[in-house]
């Protein structure tokens, strides 16, 4: 027993030694999503293949889009040209009489940017070939011999800095290296390159029409070399520095856009038109170019670190699978095998992911990060409300990258409220402001198309829970009220205007009407979904209204009399079920993708902070899940698999939670940890979309695994309670955590033993009461 314990500690202790993904092949051009390790700094993203000797990075600019008011000036974010209001009335009536029951123009897409190649002359025969991503330090680093001569080409793209590097080293001098800025998606004269003696301008425009004037998106961006080479600028507008002088050489990349999300309101009248890019451009390469690389590396790891290490997690490393290439070992990965260094590989990318594309000043992570190799990519990269944007966040205030999330905040106040205000009044004649499933950067606040799924004004409410949570999380009373509150305070005027009584049971409850079960199901009232999420919408501004500043008597009592008569949306039905719809309109093993029904469980409370105790709602949810299936037989994505093990975790069942983390990762996860939306079967199809969801999601259903800290109801006065390790499997065993963020504020750090039962608690700048429990119901810490 004392060998194998030993064995244990030693493997679990090796786990803590810095993770990266690694390949001993480029990665593929033709699958450069499923293939290539992502860099990024909030604005920029960038995708380097790789290849010995002639690489390409694909470069994204956050705000690079097109439509909006840069194709149509008339662009309205789709909304109507006149109230739609007065239909609503009618649509109602015709829904409580049976029980039953947009317009894209300028929406436009998430776009390339263009390419940086790197070309060094005479790169032949290579030989021990190693790509990587150092997820400690945010450092991708490729290192190969050619011809007897070690080169290693490191790249990052630094916050600090504002600006992507591309160093170069060889044991040799450098033979002559070629560097270019290409766009091969647009034509001229929508784009150009021009080159000066030490520099490249890749500038141009997203559209063009000589009928239209002035239009379209600019966009630029700049390379800058830095070596005591000579260079020249050869008819390919590319830079030729001369070899056989210096053994490195510093290239400094620049990226922008004329997009400004503060220009996103009727004062501005929707332009979101900012400056010429070209001079911010030109100016932060320009300062970053006066820095040594050493520099430039040392300021971008403080940096990235300052936020990668808030939170660890440490599992042990069984396998020894720290030694295998990544690409073997998602190959190799199995659902019944399960790996947990694979999985802590997976859990720490999400963290490295979002450090790299949510940061102060650049937009939130849409479907894709940050990173879009093609004109076209998938759903257009945007913004999709009833689940993905929402999952992008999950793991955000745990890990401690809360303060990262404004990004998110400034681009609702910047672009959804203001459009949202008039989407509100125009659609729905409501007070308050509404979004509905589907936004491009240019606050496209109405429906996407007619389609029913389109029809989802609820999506603000779901923003909200995240909202709340910042505070909740960080307790910044100051930002509360300047920025949070009354964002919460606007779509709650919207629902206000919007809850009727419920004219078909007659039951006196307040219910939306029409609505529908996000992307299935008949239009009708009531939805479970949508009552769970406007009840907790409420119950954010009753519990916290000293706090939040507002002296608004009469809306407080607005929110309290509709709080107390709104239906809750959580109801059982005739086979055991939580109830989707109001109606009984539950069909047994539907194994539709979305948990719309068990938002209340996980990721929101309207359940789990309800009825902890109610073993009749907690045997529904149970059969609910197993209805729903293990996340195959709809779409087979990977968020969908996620939600389910962060919905089983809740539930402390450590079996169903484990299975459909690792399930995700052996359907849905690509051989460089990003994940597909879909997935036939093993092996993975490298030409599934990728959709960065399920990276993140997988982070939130791990911290479902690891802790339970579920807000307390209006009117809960007891002691703040957080439960450790409900969902821990023994293949974590001996693992810890260090840095888990508590509601309330503060931290705990924890430890677990082989059957990944927590066993010692430590807590850490907790001001608040607080009781720590494990699985068990044993008190660990208290403050």
């Amino acid at each position: 027993m004392l060998i194998n314990t030993i064995a244990l500690l030693c493997t679990s202790a090796a786990s803590t030694a810095a993770k990266q993904l690694w390949s001993t092949e480029p990665a593929d051009s033709t699958h450069v999503e499923m293939t290539a390790y992502p860099l990024g700094n909030g604005k920029q993203g960038a995708m380097p293949l790789g290849v010995a000797g002639k690489d390409i990075v694909y470069l994204n600019h956050d705000s690079l889009w097109s439509g909006g008011p840069f194709a149509n000036k008339n662009y309205v974010g789709g909304n109507p040209k006149s109230s739609l209001a007065e239909h609503l009335q009618g649509i109602r009536d015709s829904i409580f009489k049976d029980g039953t029951g947009g317009n894209t123009d300028g929406y436009g897409s998430y776009e390339i940017l263009g390419n940086l190649t790197v070309n060094i002359a005479g790169t032949e025969e290579i030989t021990s070939y190693r790509r990587s991503l150092d997820l400690d330090t945010a450092i991708h680093e490729v290192k190969y011999k050619s011809n007897g001569v070690d080169f290693t080409t490191v790249q990052f793209c630094s916050y600090p800095a504002k600006a992507c590097v591309y160093y170069i080293e060889s044991s040799n001098s450098l033979p002559d290296v070629t560097v270019g800025l290409q766009d091969l998606a647009r034509t001229t004269p929508r784009s150009k390159a021009s080159c000066s003696s030490n520099g490249i301008r890749l500038h141009g425009q997203t559209q063009a029409d000589p009928n239209e004037g002035e239009i379209g998106m600019l966009f630029d961006a700049h390379v800058q070399a830095v070596t005591s080479s000579s260079m020249t600028c050869n008819p390919s507008s590319e830079i030729v520095v001369s070899g056989n002088t210096a053994k490195s050489l510093l290239l400094v990349v620049g990226t922008g856009t004329n997009y400004d999300q503060t220009k996103g309101n009727s004062d501005s009248k929707y332009s979101f038109k900012g400056p010429d890019p070209y001079p911010n451009v030109l100016s932060a390469v320009q300062a970053a170019s006066k820095e040594s690389y050493e520099s430039l590396r040392k300021s971008h790891i403080t940096d990235y670190q300052s936020f990668m290490h808030k939170f660890t997690l440490d599992l042990p490393d069984p396998k020894t699978s720290a030694d295998v290439d990544t690409t073997t070992l998602i190959k190799n990965y199995s659902t019944e095998e399960g790996d947990p260094f694979v999985e802590s590989l997976i859990i720490d990318y999400a963290k490295y992911l979002f450090i790299a594309s949510s940061r102060p000043g650049s937009l939130p992570p849409n479907l894709q990060g940050n990173w879009a190799p093609s004109m076209a990519p998938p759903w257009s990269a945007d913004y999709h409300i009833n689940v993905n944007l929402q999952m992008n966040h999950w793991h955000t205030e745990m890990m401690g990258l809360g303060d990262l999330m404004s990004p998110l905040w400034d681009h609702m106040k910047n672009t959804w409220v203001p459009r949202g205000a008039e989407s509100a009044k125009l659609f729905y004649g409501a007070d308050g402001w509404v979004t509905h499933t589907n936004l491009n950067i240019f606050g496209h606040t109405a429906q996407e198309n007619d389609a029913s799924w389109s029809n989802y004004p609820v999506s603000t409410a779901w923003m909200m829970k995240h909202v709340w949570d910042r505070y909740d999380y960080s307790q910044n009373l100051e930002w509360y009220r300047s920025s949070g509150y009354p964002m919460i305070k606007g779509v709650a005027q919207y629902w206000l205007s919007m809850l009727t009584s419920d004219e078909y049971f007659k039951d006196g409850s307040l219910v939306a009407a029409p609505c529908n079960s996000p992307e299935h199901g008949p239009t009708t009232f009531g939805c479970a979904h949508w009552q769970q999420l406007i009840w907790e919408l409420f119950d954010h501004i009753i519990r916290d209204w000293e706090n939040s500043g507002d002296k608004d008597d009469g809306f407080l009592q607005s929110v309290k009399k509709a709080y107390q008569s709104i239906d809750s949306g959580v109801h059982v039905g005739s086979w055991g079920q939580i109830k989707e719809w109001k109606l009984e309109k539950d069909q047994k093993n539907d194994t539709h993708r979305h948990l719309s029904e068990l938002y209340g469980w996980y990721p929101g409370y309207a359940i789990s902070g309800v009825h902890a105790n109610n073993q009749t709602i907690i045997d529904a949810v149970t059969t609910t899940l197993y209805s729903r299936g293990d996340g195959t037989a709809d779409a087979n994505t990977g968020w969908e698999k996620v939600w389910r093990s962060a919905c089983w975790a809740a539930l402390n069942n450590t079996d169903q939670a484990y299975k459909e983390l690792k399930y995700s990762i052996d359907m849905n996860f690509a051989p460089n940890g990003l994940s597909g939306s879909t997935s036939a079967a093993p092996p993975f199809d490298l030409s599934t979309p990728f959709q960065i969801d399920a990276n993140f999601g997988i982070a939130g259903a791990a911290l479902a695994m690891l802790a339970t800290d579920l807000p307390q109801a209006f009117g809960d006065t007891s002691t703040h309670q957080v439960i450790l390790g409900p969902a821990i499997p023994s293949a974590w065993g001996l693992g810890s955590v260090k840095g888990l963020k508590l509601r309330g504020g503060g931290s705990v750090a924890f430890k677990w033993d082989e059957n990944g039962k927590v066993t010692e608690a430590t807590l850490d700048g907790r001001s608040l009461p607080l009781v720590v429990f494990d699985r068990d119901g044993h008190v660990l810490a208290k403050h």
